[in-house]
């Protein structure tokens, strides 16, 4: 674990985060634990050892604050389209990433100690697939470079954004057995923002991370901290949160020093609102009225409803405070409903048309001066047997064949 230490100061001296740190941490404690149980040396794997981890690791149940039901892993909710799987590909890649950041990193600290000496490690996990072939330097002749390709990286879907319905969160906002449950479900569908979390070491963000001064009743807007850089982003919420928010002041949340908006009491003691004690109650709202829900979804809904109002994408990355908008049109863009729909009717009218066009060619090409529709009297270029007309026939009109079922 000295190597793991030594690589993670280094991360802070490269300015990373906190919740970076957090994050490579827990994936480096998780996989010199399952060396430790195999009685394998840091020094001694291989590519074969990393591929045993990614696979077991794949399979193991998901753990976080509020792990899925073993009895539901596989299932989708209907009311709600979320998935409940024990690992995301986006998990698998992001650890195999920490461990190749690792080992780059050891065996660059490794090579300058024995500098001088006929010393060429080699990285378990390698940054590049197959076996690195010799560069040209001229257009055309190189390979395509892929920076990013892992041996054991997959590849991650892109998936919709789950969204809520509106009668879903009514019956969550009213399912909720305190105010102040009411009042963080009415600003999290009004204004968008992350769940965030009260941390005093990794820091705070999000809408659990806000203090008393961060909300404005005279001008009804809220300031939030966003992740990564904890910037501040003014927000501006809807009238029927306020009242939520001051019956939670007046009723739940007595005269405190703290400086958190969202309190929580257990056994008699007053602390700041975490994202695990949220999650788990929002959840079990969700069970109560029979949908898997999560904070994050009233971000995607929201952000889909501004979208569709007003078709302006500036405004959408503005009010999400994404960096570069270019997140905002690939989570959002690519689902347009309206034209969806338009060009399905457009198609749809146009087989119609198509078809009635085709009927009134062959009626006036195959009546007979009684009035009659006799295909057979239709001068084709092919010479078609009875059984070919009476399959036009049907295809004209598919009334015919049902008749002669009947008959049949």
């Amino acid at each position: 674990m000295t190597e793991a230490n030594t690589f993670l100061q280094y991360l802070g001296a490269c300015g990373r985060s906190r919740y970076t740190l957090l994050a490579y941490a827990r994936g480096l404690a998780h996989f010199f634990s399952w060396l430790h149980a195999r009685q394998v040396a840091s020094d001694a794997v291989t590519r074969t050892t990393v591929q045993d981890y990614i696979s077991d690791f794949a399979s193991s149940p998901k753990g976080g604050a509020c792990p899925p039901s073993p009895a539901r892993v596989g299932q989708t909710d209907l009311k709600t389209r979320q998935a409940s799987l024990t690992r995301q590909p986006a998990t698998l890649n992001h650890r195999l990433s920490v461990l190749a950041a690792f080992y780059a990193y050891h065996l660059q600290v490794t090579t300058e100690q024995a500098y001088g000496q006929q010393v060429c490690p080699m990285n378990p996990v390698p940054s590049r697939m197959g076996i690195p072939q010799a560069a040209h330097h001229l257009s055309g002749r190189d390979p395509l470079p892929h920076p990013k390709r892992l041996e054991l990286r997959q590849r991650v879907p892109k998936r919709l954004p789950a969204m809520l319905e509106p009668q879903v969160v009514d019956h969550l906002i009213n399912g909720a057995m305190s105010w102040r449950d009411k009042a963080i479900l009415t600003l999290l569908y009004r204004t968008g923002q992350r769940i965030g979390d009260w941390n005093e070491v990794m820091g705070c963000h999000g809408i659990l991370g806000m203090t008393l001064a961060d909300l404005d009743a005279r001008h009804q807007t809220i300031v939030v901290r966003l992740k990564g850089t904890r910037d501040e982003h003014r927000v501006p919420v809807t009238d029927d949160f306020w009242p939520l928010y001051h019956l939670y002041l007046r009723c739940e949340r007595p005269s405190s020093p703290l400086p958190a908006v969202w309190l929580t009491f257990r056994k008699g003691r007053e602390c700041p609102l975490t994202y695990a004690t949220f999650e788990s109650s929002i959840r079990g709202v969700g069970r109560r009225i029979g949908a898997h829900i999560t904070a994050h979804m009233f971000r995607h809904t929201l952000a889909q409803a501004v979208l569709d109002a007003t078709g302006n994408l500036k405004v959408v990355q503005e009010l999400l405070g994404h960096a570069h908008i270019s997140t905002t049109a690939e989570t959002y863009v690519r689902v347009d409903l309206p034209e969806l729909i338009q060009a399905v009717t457009q198609a749809k009218s146009l087989s119609e048309t198509a078809k009635d066009r085709m009927r009134t060619y062959w009626q006036r090409h195959t009546t007979d001066p009684a009035g009659t529709t006799d295909l057979s009297r239709e001068v084709f270029v092919f010479p078609y047997d009875h059984g070919t007309v009476q399959e036009f026939e049907r295809l004209l009109d598919p009334g015919v064949e049902r008749h002669q079922g009947d008959e049949r």
